[in-house]
């Protein structure tokens, strides 16, 4: 798979593509466009790179995949590498189709699948990294995918050797304060969806691009220039905003208890190798609630050397990180996936 970075499909590689040995799996919150995270990505295959280069020994050569969620692609023209075109009709961000939590879920495992069969050679391993929604898809994945490997008489064809939760929304979403809002939304405008991305159809037809990029710019508090591009790409689009929305309503409904055994959450002894995860979350979350946080942390933290490693951000940081955060986000993250990459060879 060669190196694209475009609005919809994020590629690289630290090293050669055929040297890779690790594939870097991100799987984006909602909306699901992969262009909000462009500068995230970007920095943590530098910072992965400097990791190698420091150690003193070969470096290892990660690729860094993401794509945004089905119903969020919009038509482009290259940013950078080849053109992507989705694989249907039928995941194009054109309102066409609207896909349900559980549908994600199979659109995200399919393009992983896919991307992992485009790789040969030794046996590949793969770090999930989820962001709010993405963690809830990636412990799923993860799910599904160790069950796969129980039921099958073949091995797998790679192995997901760990998984990096950022603001984790995997329980109890709808008792975070904005899940209670949308929640309050839905119980009075059943159709919000449809009422929304009629508004926001109607802005982008009443108004010039630029005053419509103004109005994104003093609502989103001045952000920087990818992420105000992605917005306003977002809300240009003919069917990004009720597709958010639809997911959004799906997921008040879908993510609440706890839906993974121990071996998924790794904090049971099993003859078969868990995932390496990490869990981090931030405090005063508005998509997740300090009850649920503080619930998880004392149910699965590890203990005994068991179960994930579960932090609490410390430095302030924001549920949507990588508007304003990237630096600080990639550089943690690219420490846990060294952690993880040395536990596994231990």
């Amino acid at each position: 798979m060669e190196s694209q970075i475009t609005r919809n499909v994020f590629c690289t590689y630290t090293g050669g593509d055929a040297d890779v040995e690790t594939t870097i799996f991100f799987i984006s919150g909602n909306p699901g466009l992969i262009s909000y995270y462009h500068p995230f990505l970007s920095l943590l295959a530098r910072h992965l790179a400097e990791n190698g280069e420091s150690s003193g020994q070969k470096p290892a050569s990660f690729r860094i995949y993401g794509c945004s969620l089905g119903g969020f692609e919009v038509e482009e023209s290259n940013v950078a590498g080849s053109t992507f075109q989705p694989d249907t009709q039928d995941n194009k961000g054109d309102g066409s189709r609207l896909y349900d939590l559980e549908e994600q879920i199979c659109f995200v495992q399919g393009r992983l699948n896919q991307v992992m069969e485009s790789s040969s050679g030794k046996k590949q391993k793969v770090i999930l990294i989820g962001h709010s929604v993405g963690t809830y898809m990636a412990m799923e994945i993860l799910r599904r995918h160790r069950e796969a490997a129980a039921e099958s008489s073949q091995s797998a064809d790679f192995d997901i050797i760990g998984g990096i939760m950022l603001f984790p929304t995997v329980m109890d979403i709808a008792a975070s304060p904005s899940g209670q809002k949308l929640t309050t939304l839905l119980a009075i405008m059943p159709h919000l969806a449809i009422i929304v991305s009629l508004f926001a159809r109607m802005l982008t037809f009443v108004f010039p691009d630029s005053i419509l990029k103004n109005v994104i710019r003093a609502v989103m508090s001045n952000p920087p220039p990818h992420a105000l591009d992605t917005t306003f790409t977002f809300l240009k689009s003919a069917g990004g905003v009720r597709q958010a929305l639809h997911m959004a309503a799906d997921e008040m409904h879908s993510i609440t208890t706890d839906k993974w055994t121990d071996d998924v959450w790794g904090v049971a002894s099993t003859k078969d190798p868990v995932a390496e995860l990490f869990f981090y979350f931030g405090r005063n979350d508005h998509w997740v609630a300090e009850k649920t946080r503080d619930e998880i942390i004392a149910l699965k933290g590890r203990r005994d050397g068991l179960g994930p490693k579960m932090f609490v951000c410390e430095e302030g940081l924001p549920h949507a990180f990588c508007l304003k955060h990237n630096e600080i986000m990639a550089r943690k993250v690219s420490e846990m996936i060294k952690e993880i990459g040395s536990n596994t060879m231990e």
